[in-house]
């Protein structure tokens, strides 16, 4: 059955390299929403943990909740309040509407509009915030918020980073806490010359060795599947769905147990879509397999996504968050 192998010193070396940029493991939050980034929540949460990380982010409570006995604050990101929220977790206020539909009590970290006008409070409100927090008995702990564009060669960047000091300054003045503040996400922390001294960082990918600003990242994933069948393709002879692919002499072929089901994209033989040798995919993609050359029973479909993103015109984010969760991982 195809398999997800995960490097565990690669890893490693991806989380204390991110640590030595932030000033320490205590400065991290790791992001595990959507499985961990397709990698295996289950995994890697317990080893992130291992290696110091005590804060970390989650989607939802449902995945939340299965690591709650393992770390000291979670902070859940996407959550839609119903005044049940659980003591345990921290809550990201993402709309100033949803701020009197929690339970009194709940932890919040509020989410400030810097520029991308995704989720989020103006600076102008956060006053208002405040006040209206204490009335209602909520439990501001910390302000952040996310980048357009901190991936990308262009002023935003700063813009936001200048208009997210401005509002710590303000939320400081307003309370008598010590506040968390995180602003900056992978691309972020390693575009930067340094992290502000009051600060977080919140890193997702670049856990898993994506990174334009940093070259020295380890991949830890790597896909592999397994051999369903074989047989001689003759010369001339046709292969797959609309008989793409025709043979132009005799070739030793099989067919391996991975498909657009599991969360590949469907390829559809309109031009070579390279697996890890750098051989392509024979003829059009199907729901549960593929064909190839016979390589043998087990294949590694790719090592590291990048190549697949650029071919699919699209980011590596969303060729491993699409992995089937069925599919076995494994941790070495």
């Amino acid at each position: 059955m195809a398999l997800i192998r995960l490097d565990k010193k690669a890893y490693e070396h991806n989380l204390t390299l991110i640590a030595s940029k932030a000033g320490g493991f205590d400065r991290i939050i790791c992001v595990l929403k959507d499985n961990a980034y397709g990698h295996g929540d289950f995994l890697i949460a317990p080893l992130a943990r291992s290696l110091g990380v005590k804060f970390v982010a989650f989607r939802n409570e449902d995945e939340a909740l299965k690591f709650s006995d393992l770390f000291d604050n979670i902070l859940i990101l996407s959550h839609i309040p119903n005044s049940k929220e659980n003591e345990n977790f921290i809550y990201a206020l993402n709309s100033k509407e949803h701020l009197y539909k929690y339970k009194s009590g709940t932890k919040l970290h509020i989410a400030i509009d810097t520029g991308m006008h995704r989720n989020g409070i103006s600076l102008d409100d956060i006053a208002f915030i405040f006040k209206e927090a204490k009335n209602l008995g909520l439990d501001i702990l910390g302000l952040f918020t996310h980048f357009a564009s901190s991936d990308e060669y262009d002023a935003s960047f700063f813009v936001q980073r200048e208009k997210f000091r401005q509002a710590k300054k303000i939320a400081q003045s307003l309370s008598s806490k010590k506040l968390s503040f995180h602003s900056h996400n992978s691309s972020a922390l390693f575009r930067s010359a340094f992290l502000d001294d009051d600060e977080l960082c919140r890193v997702g990918l670049v856990q898993f060795g994506y990174c334009a600003f940093e070259n020295s990242l380890k991949k830890v994933l790597s896909l592999y599947a397994h051999k369903l069948s074989q047989r001689i393709l003759r010369k001339n002879e046709a292969l797959g769905y609309g008989l793409r692919f025709f043979a132009k002499e005799d070739i030793n072929i099989a067919t391996y147990d991975l498909g657009y089901a599991d969360g590949l994209f469907r390829y559809d033989a309109s031009a070579q879509l390279l697996l890890a040798n750098k051989k392509p995919i024979l003829g059009k993609m199907s729901m549960d397999s593929f064909s190839w050359e016979d390589f043998g029973d087990e294949l590694c479909v790719f090592d590291d996504v990048s190549s697949w993103a650029k071919f699919f015109n699209t980011i590596e984010y969303e060729i491993l968050v699409k992995l089937n969760s069925k599919i076995k991982r494994v941790l070495s």
